[in-house]
């Protein structure tokens, strides 16, 4: 054994190992960086990997036979030992490898301590050229039923294929609120795509007639905006979840060569289907926010057909968790609050991982909880964030209730999360604004509150940023912020937004401008609470009628660098104490730069001008 070791030794073997195994790392990484560039499929990688893996053993046996010397290429059995110029090759070949070597360390450090991700404006979208090949936007399909209304069921079948969708290992979908704002636009695929950031893109449409199904479908490549894969699908009703795993299944395999291998299953969430269409119409509902009560109605319906039904619980908790924080509903808010709850809990029984029944579970339990419950609540939204799921509600809730309880620092990774994962969603640029300028950011809290705008067509969060520079001092700038969000919402707001300027400049016109909006206030109008906030009106600031949403946004942008005189007031301590906050405090901690103590009006806040 010792006399082959030498013998594999003086033949240069070992060598010719090391130089190969650094040789071809060094080719994969070339090939991994360039061959994206032109499109080459990953299956070409892949090739290239084993190719160069088969060929380690040939190398070897190659060094063992061969010697390259001045005259050529020769047998190593062709001429005596002393005459082998193996020593001088065998030098050559440690200076090749040092090389390597030094190279491949010179990439590790770069990998190592190059930021793999930068900070970029939202407006900033990456050319489709540079989009992760495994990318999809399923956009909602087109109802082609001779009943109008059944619209809720293309797009039921559309939000169906999203969720097994988001569960393919490897498969980047595009969240559902993203996708469905395209609903009629007559936007091009390729700008679709573009503006999603993904590089395929899911279109069709659904005929339902009686108990007969009709769905189209077709997987677009955005680059080209060239069919990929289309189907047509008619079949009875009862076969509807074969449909979608035939559809999701397609996909998989047309994306293959980006993929992998990947088989595709559909669980069956319901055997009733009268139960199923009533659920897609009340889900339909509740993302819309449009006729909560009667989503409750369908959902309710829903889970009395089938108590076993985990998706129709949760999303009964959601229409209800909604409706009782201030969306527009005829029942009781209290009521709704704890039937949230409740149907959270029997969804969570059925299922425990299910998304949105943890993120309403926790919503609900940090908003109407005791502290113990509001930790629970905020740890059950964390475990509801940390899904990859085409809903972001989750992370939205967690950072909003972190904002709420003061914590800029903390909510804002999750927002930031919220935003990049569905960035065309009115909400999660608002509250992404607000939490930058709750932390002095007000160059990005601007640019944000405005995104928000445009997207939303409302001038609220426009009217957040302004308030803290008409706050802070710039009344002008205030002024040109809101002059830049008018062109951009509705007639209402446009109207609204003219009298806030005029009051901005004029200031003997503040006092008419607060009376004109002084029951807004009282009826839950946002945009009235925040020109009281905006014109230090304290009485309309801390009124206790109307909606609770209003004052409980109220404490929310309070956090607001400039409105340390509305978090300093005694009627806000007192707020936050019914709230269950000032209990959440006095167990886990106050606010940086905040805390509490007693003044003859009452017991308060006391926070350092400078807090962040």
């Amino acid at each position: 054994m010792a006399e082959f070791l030498a013998e594999l030794k003086r033949r240069n073997v070992f060598r010719m190992a090391g130089l190969y195994v650094v040789g071809a790392w060094l080719v994969v990484q070339v090939a991994e960086t360039v061959l994206p560039a032109f499109d080459v499929p990953g299956w070409v990688l892949r090739a290239i990997i084993v190719l160069l893996a088969i060929g380690f053993i040939p190398a070897l046996v190659f060094s063992w036979l061969f010697e390259l010397t001045p005259d050529g290429l020769k047998r190593d059995t062709d001429f005596e030992p002393k005459r082998s110029v193996k020593p001088v090759t065998a030098r050559r070949m440690d200076r090749l490898i040092l090389v390597g070597v030094l190279v491949l360390i010179a990439l590790l450090l770069v990998e190592w301590f190059w930021p793999s991700e930068r900070a970029a404006p939202a407006s900033a979208r990456a050319p489709v050229s540079a989009m992760v090949d495994a990318s999809i936007a399923v956009l909602p399909f087109v109802n082609m039923s001779p009943d109008a209304d059944n619209e809720y069921f293309a797009d039921g079948i559309s939000e169906e294929l999203l969720n097994v969708l988001v569960g393919i290992e490897g498969l980047r979908v595009a969240s559902r609120t993203s996708t469905f704002s395209f609903k009629n636009s007559g936007t091009p695929v390729p700008e679709i795509a573009r503006l999603l950031d993904v590089r395929h893109v899911l279109e069709g449409s659904v005929r339902k007639q009686g108990q007969r199904v009709r769905i189209n479908a077709q997987l677009i490549h955005a680059d080209s905006d060239v069919q990929l894969w289309a189907q047509n699908y008619e079949r009875d009703l009862t076969d509807i979840f074969r449909v979608q795993e035939d559809i999701a299944q397609a996909i998989t395999t047309a994306l293959e060569d980006v993929l992998g291998v990947r088989r595709v299953s559909v669980r069956q969430p319901t055997a009733d289907l009268v139960a199923y269409e009533r659920f897609l119409r009340g889900r339909s509902g509740f993302y819309q926010r449009v006729g909560l009560d009667a989503a409750i109605d369908d959902l309710e319906f829903a889970v009395e057909r089938d108590p076993g039904f985990a998706e129709a619980w949760a999303f009964l908790g959601a229409a209800s968790y909604v409706a009782s924080t201030g969306w527009p509903t005829e029942r009781d808010r209290d009521y709704l609050s704890a039937k949230a709850l409740l149907a959270a809990e029997r969804a969570l029984a059925l299922e425990p991982d299910l998304v949105i029944a943890l993120a309403v579970n926790g919503a609900a339990l940090f908003r109407d909880g005791d502290p113990d419950q509001m930790a629970d609540g905020l740890r059950l939204l964390e475990r509801a964030a940390d899904h990859t799921a085409m809903d972001t509600s989750a992370g939205l809730w967690l950072g909003v209730s972190w904002l709420d309880l003061g914590f800029a620092e903390r909510a804002l990774p999750h927002l930031i999360q919220a935003q990049a994962r569905d960035p065309l969603v009115p909400i999660n640029n608002g509250y992404l604004a607000l939490a930058h300028a709750r932390l002095g950011r007000l160059h990005e809290g601007k640019r944000l509150s405005l995104r928000a705008v445009e997207l939303g067509e409302q001038a609220f969060w426009a009217c957040v940023i302004a308030l803290e520079l008409a706050n802070d001092g710039d009344r002008a700038a205030a002024s040109q912020l809101l002059a830049s969000a008018q062109p951009l919402v509705n007639a209402a707001d446009r109207e609204f937004l003219a009298g806030m300027r005029t009051a901005l400049d004029d200031p003997s016109s503040q006092a008419a401008f607060l009376a004109a909006h002084e029951a807004g206030v009282q009826q839950g109008r946002l945009l009235s609470m925040l020109a009281a906030l905006m014109f230090r009106d304290r009485e309309m600031v801390f009124s206790r009628e109307g909606p609770r949403v209003a004052y409980e946004f109220m404490t929310s942008s309070a956090w607001l660098p400039s409105l340390v005189w509305v978090r300093e007031d005694p009627q806000f301590f007192q707020l936050m104490q019914e709230r269950g906050i000032v209990a959440f405090w006095d167990v886990h901690g106050f606010p940086p730069g905040c805390q509490a103590v007693d003044d003859p009006a009452g017991r308060r806040l006391q926070c350092s001008s400078d807090v962040p």
